[in-house]
């Protein structure tokens, strides 16, 4: 039988502007859960996903929130008004403001991208994370991003010199396009600067989800931020996901098996929150 699902949409009002949200709100709240989008295409590649994870957390009595990053999807601004630390700050004044409203705990889901997000600040407010497919290096990242430039440039028949395609061109203008996205080199740059060693501690408890088949062996790249990761972290679960990554199909599918492991962490948090507190009931309000 399909269960209603109270549902909010609404306009934030963000560090500098208006930020898109989806709020679902169950009867009796156990806990809250802040879907942090990754980066650029990403975001356009998980959103799907997130939505049913958030359906899926609001049956364990999780309130959940989904929103854009400013100047991406739905929220104001554009792209080039936004940096790393602006997107942090929105994240934390949203935390701060549910905290200010409730005690129940509060988590973080973040795939992908996403947790170049993270800083010693929002672990400190949070009390727990998940990760999926996480990837720390941010270095590497915007090198991977960099390369759809090329490629796309490369269609167009541009002469690109090797070595010299993006880094010749941010000395010669204050914006490059990759993909459609306009971007300044400064948010290239915040990006590229993030990494796990960035952060002190990770004192919260941390559910890592690793999409890797049962024969398959983990690329050493993987394996060392695995084991940088337990290296900072004295709650950290990892679980191995032998499904589609859902993320690079050229359509939407789900990940179902992930999505069956997932509601196992949300019944862990849901059950851990009871036995501190009794369920408070928390309306939204129009910002």
């Amino acid at each position: 039988m399909l269960t209603t699902v109270s549902t909010h949409v609404e306009f934030y009002q963000g560090i500098k502007g208006p930020l898109f949200r989806i709020i679902r709100t169950p009867a009796k709240v156990l806990g809250h859960l802040l879907f942090i989008a990754p980066l650029f295409e990403q975001a356009n590649k998980t959103r799907h996903h997130a939505t049913r994870s958030a359906m899926n957390a609001y049956q364990f009595g999780l309130q959940s929130i989904v929103f854009d990053h400013y100047g991406t999807g739905d929220s104001a601004g554009d792209l080039i008004d936004a940096s790393m630390v602006l997107w942090q700050q929105d994240i934390v004044q949203q935390v701060n403001a549910i905290k200010a409203k409730s005690s129940q705990a509060i988590y973080f889901s973040l795939p992908l991208s996403a947790v170049l997000l993270l800083s010693d600040e929002l672990l400190s407010l949070a009390d727990g994370v998940i990760l999926l497919q996480p990837d720390f290096n941010g270095k590497r990242f915007v090198q991977q991003f960099q390369r759809l430039a090329v490629v796309a440039q490369l269609t167009k028949n541009s002469k690109i010199e090797e070595g010299s395609s993006i880094r010749t061109q941010r000395t010669e203008q204050q914006t490059i396009e990759i993909a459609g996205y306009v971007i300044t080199p400064s948010l290239l740059s915040e990006i590229s600067g993030q990494s796990l060693a960035k952060l002190a501690k990770i004192t919260v408890d941390c559910y890592w989800f690793e999409w890797q088949h049962q024969q398959e062996e983990l690329s050493l790249a993987r394996t060392k931020q695995q084991q940088a990761a337990v290296n900072k972290s004295n709650h950290l679960v990892i679980e191995q996901v032998d499904d589609v990554k859902f993320w690079q199909a050229t359509e939407l599918q789900l990940a179902q098996s992930f999505l069956t492991k997932e509601q196992q962490v949300f019944a862990k948090l849901a059950s851990a929150s009871l036995s501190f507190s009794a369920p408070e009931v928390v309306k939204c309000e129009k910002q």
